[in-house]
């Protein structure tokens, strides 16, 4: 459609879209697309999301989606979701505005999210403290708290990334799950801006898949950009992407990767005590 609106042949078109493409995902990307470097950075995402959600020590919350693509000619079978076509997992770390400061986009849809995140280059940075890593003594005489990642039902619990409790047995366990879940919310609607920004996103991108991540990644920039010029978007369209993304999260088997850790536990255990003792009363 673009060859023949603009009067160009499609080899040519298709080459303009890769140089592009590459140019914002390898020029522009690490400008746009970052992590707290410095321990002032982290200081100030960790105050911007418990100003608005109230759960201390976090910096961002963690997600993925799938975006669908053709059918590739070799290992097809990786490829294959549960959502019953071919996809790219993509997983992405946002700030409490839906600002993206990591994208993996490299991983076969068949590939569960904690296992991308147990892979990724993110939680490699979590564990080895690459990141610049803050620790608080909320409550005195027990363990410090790291700065940490929100993530859902799927992900693993580790001191680097909290989820909910599977099943409570306290009302401190359920308050938890209830500020957990709320501040989880902003990655989901980030993916929601980004599909209805980019429409062919939310549809089956017709590009070689050596090519693919290369043009999400892409998307993701320009996404930044836009948010950071407060850009407007149909807020029908972002309503149902977001609705989407919900519905296709429900299917998933949050039993089948849990690679919980004692540690995780005992972080949790802590920011949930935390949160009860700063209830008033």
């Amino acid at each position: 459609m673009t060859a023949n609106t603009f009067g160009l042949h499609i080899s040519t078109v298709s080459k303009v879209i890769r140089d592009v493409c590459n140019c914002i995902t390898y020029k522009l990307g690490p400008k746009y697309i970052a992590l707290p470097k410095t321990k002032e950075e982290m200081l100030e995402k960790v105050g911007e999301f418990e100003a608005k959600f109230g759960m201390t020590q976090a910096f961002g919350c963690i997600d993925g989606t799938h975006v669908q693509i053709l059918r590739p000619s070799e290992h097809s079978q990786d490829y294959f979701s549960y959502k019953m076509y071919f996809s790219l997992n993509v997983q992405a770390v946002c700030d409490f505005r839906g600002y993206f400061m990591d994208v993996d986009c490299r991983w076969p849809g068949s590939v569960h999210d904690a296992k991308v995140f147990a892979n990724s280059n993110i939680a490699a940075k979590l564990k080895d403290e690459e990141i610049p890593i803050t620790y608080e003594d909320i409550l005195p005489g027990r363990a410090k708290v790291p700065n940490y990642l929100i993530g859902d039902p799927a992900y693993p619990l580790t001191p680097y990334c909290m989820k909910e409790y599977h099943s409570c047995s306290t009302n401190a366990q359920v308050l938890f799950n209830n500020m957990l879940q709320s501040a989880r919310n902003p990655v989901e609607c980030a993916f929601g801006r980004l599909k209805a920004r980019w429409g062919f996103l939310a549809k089956k991108v017709d590009l070689k898949i050596d090519f693919v991540p290369v043009a999400i990644y892409a998307c993701f920039v320009l996404h930044n950009i836009c948010e950071l010029n407060k850009c407007v978007i149909d807020p029908d369209l972002v309503k149902i992407e977001i609705e989407k993304h919900k519905a296709e999260t429900q299917q998933l088997d949050y039993s089948v990767y849990l690679g919980n850790l004692a540690e995780g536990d005992v972080v949790r255990e802590v920011i949930t005590n935390f949160i009860q003792d700063s209830l008033p009363y």
